[in-house]
């Protein structure tokens, strides 16, 4: 029997379908002033809470496990603020939105110790909670970063995480295929109040298959 092929899965927060398409619309101006950027679709728009990169089929019932503890976590709200390129210095290869709110890192924080009691390594990167809304065309992008008249201005976003989300990511020639592998609710949130992301609407028997179902 071969072995099962490495899966690329990420921790991801999904904002509601009205607060993709509104900030969609709102960057409208930014993708006129640079058509070259692979601008990220309003159905893939995300906060990666954590990735995780290729992980074995086998670790799934403790990245399950890991979502599930941070059922002590209460629901909270994030409002979307600010534009700006990674990295700060030199051409942008990254194009985002901000994420502000005070218990997002503490959630984060969560994560983090849990996966390590399930004995997953601890990410090194610092976390700066974002939005990537585009992506620069290395070929045809020299560009040091968008003008003041490129950056869009956001309008008030906001909305409420009642869940996180285990995402398998499948790279493709036209972009990313996302699928919903695990939805953990946070707190006594409820399940319909958490948005249906696109990985939910393309969800297959991952999740089952992790948790024994």
């Amino acid at each position: 029997m071969k072995p099962l092929k490495p899966l690329r899965l990420f921790f991801a927060i999904w904002p509601s379908d009205a607060v993709r398409k509104n900030l969609w619309r709102s960057l409208a101006p930014m993708r006129d002033a640079l058509p070259s950027v692979r601008w990220v679709p309003p159905e893939r728009l995300h906060i990666t809470l954590r990735f995780m990169g290729d992980v074995s089929a086998g670790l799934l019932p403790r990245l399950v496990s890991a979502a599930e503890a941070l059922h002590q976590v209460a629901p909270f709200d994030i409002e979307l603020a600010g534009t700006g390129t990674f990295p700060r210095r030199g051409p942008p290869r990254i194009y985002w939105v901000g994420a502000r709110s005070r218990p997002l890192p503490g959630l984060r924080a969560s994560l983090d110790r849990a996966l390590a009691r399930e004995g997953l390594d601890h990410e090194g990167r610092i976390f700066r909670p974002h939005l990537t809304v585009g992506r620069a065309n290395r070929v045809r992008s020299g560009r040091s970063g968008p003008t003041r008249g490129e950056v869009a201005s956001i309008p008030d976003l906001a909305f409420t995480v009642a869940a996180i989300h285990l995402v398998r990511s499948d790279l493709r020639p036209g972009g990313p295929r996302y699928t919903n592998v695990h939805r953990a609710i946070l707190g006594t949130g409820d399940p319909r109040t958490s948005p249906a992301s696109p990985a939910e609407r393309n969800a297959d028997s991952l999740s089952r298959a992790a948790t024994g179902e």
